[in-house]
């Protein structure tokens, strides 16, 4: 059921869209990228570069069907991209099992920018 916000109406609460394959549990985002700085003969930065821009994604849930392999593109739903574009691909996969837990699985997958 989904839950009713009262006050501010401009955050948002829960995880709105299912996830092909799991019931999604939490999906974190992250942007990075390398840097390169140019200093000048005092040693003061002067000029910066930002380059190989991705996002890295985790996805973790209940299991239900997920199929997906390393290196395959992968729909996230859920996700910030930071302005990126490009395909996701999945960097690693792991499912668990336990004796008092569902069946869990672990999603990490890249975007790279630009790369589809």
């Amino acid at each position: 059921m989904p839950a009713t916000i009262i006050g501010s109406t401009s955050v948002s609460f829960g995880i709105p869209t299912a996830q092909t394959g799991m019931v999604v549990q939490s999906v974190n985002s992250s942007a990075s990228s390398d840097t390169a700085e140019l200093k000048n003969k005092d040693g003061d930065i002067t000029a910066v570069v930002f380059r190989n821009k991705k996002v890295t994604i985790q996805v973790e849930g209940a299991y239900t069907s997920f199929s997906g392999a390393v290196g395959t593109s992968l729909v996230v739903n859920n996700t910030n991209k930071f302005g990126l574009t490009g395909a996701s691909y999945i960097t690693e996969t792991s499912r668990t099992r336990s004796a008092d837990d569902f069946e869990r699985v672990s999603i990490s997958a890249t975007i790279y920018d630009g790369i589809s």
